[in-house]
């Protein structure tokens, strides 16, 4: 009987719904987003040496010096994540290897055809946000169908409604991918990408986990994500200390070499 009665308001709470709907068209149910999937374009391949910093030291003024003497390297196979306290000059290395600031002592080498796809955070918060995601790739890549613009969105997940609406309209992990959209516009084949999980939700972190598996061009990648860390990364790049070192063997090795550091400081 009990069984009945539940059955009976349930069509009746059904019943009602659709009479609301009915009454206002304008009413849309909000739609879930399908499974999130982003996809990186495919990198021109190179000859090595690709990318290359000799004896490089970089500072401020003379009496600031960020870190002295570092000598690293990378190639497209490269999945690198820099890890190191704030302050420790993980961007400043970013944009020392991008050519952004040049270094105060040392030489930086890079392959004559290596393209740089650069995302941080505030390429995410600059968006214009009176513009749709298709403006958007326009206005930095002009001339080119419509159709390919929405192809490049596609790519990131911003398909359909969601590339006409306004970018202010768009979730924080949406804003997110329209910027990673238009990064990958200009075919680069290696990726630098400084905190790319702020407002990522985890499925979105996981997607972004596996297209940096998938692509054919090499990844730096500043990232306080664990996950992301774990799932990608081959090589620790650790600043800190006014110096850069490289180790491999991804994140446990960087846990158990924190925790000996830490285990010294206590002795």
């Amino acid at each position: 009987m009990l069984s009945h009665s539940v059955m009976y308001l349930k069509g009746k709470s059904h019943s009602f719904k659709n009479a609301q709907m009915a009454e206002c068209p304008e009413l849309k149910a909000i739609e879930k987003e399908v499974e999130v999937v982003l996809k990186f374009p495919e990198a021109e391949a190179l000859s090595p040496p690709i990318l290359q910093i000799n004896e490089v030291s970089f500072g401020y003024s003379p009496d600031r010096m960020i870190f002295s003497n570092v000598n690293l390297g990378a190639t497209l196979e490269s999945r690198i994540c820099i890890v190191g306290d704030n302050g420790a000059g993980k961007t400043t290395l970013l944009k020392i290897i991008m050519g952004i600031l040049t270094p105060t002592k040392g030489i930086r080498h890079i392959h004559r055809n290596l393209k740089f796809g650069y995302f941080s955070q505030h390429h995410v918060d600059q968006l214009d946000m009176n513009a749709n995601s298709v403006e958007l790739l326009q206005s930095s890549y002009p001339g080119k169908p419509v159709e390919e613009y929405r192809r490049q969105l596609g790519s990131f997940g911003i398909t359909g409604d969601m590339a006409l609406q306004m970018v202010a309209s768009l979730s924080g992990g949406q804003k997110s991918r329209v910027a990673f959209a238009r990064m990958c516009m200009g075919n680069p084949n290696f990726l630098v990408l400084d905190e790319p999980t702020n407002h990522l939700d985890i499925e979105t972190i996981e997607a972004l986990g596996k297209a940096i598996n998938k692509y054919t061009g090499g990844v730096i990648l500043v990232s306080h994500d664990e996950r992301l860390i774990r799932m990608v990364c081959k090589e620790l790049w650790v600043c800190g200390n006014g110096s850069v070192k490289s180790i491999e063997g991804g994140f446990d090795e960087y846990r158990r070499l924190v925790e000996r550091e830490l285990e010294a400081q206590t002795k």
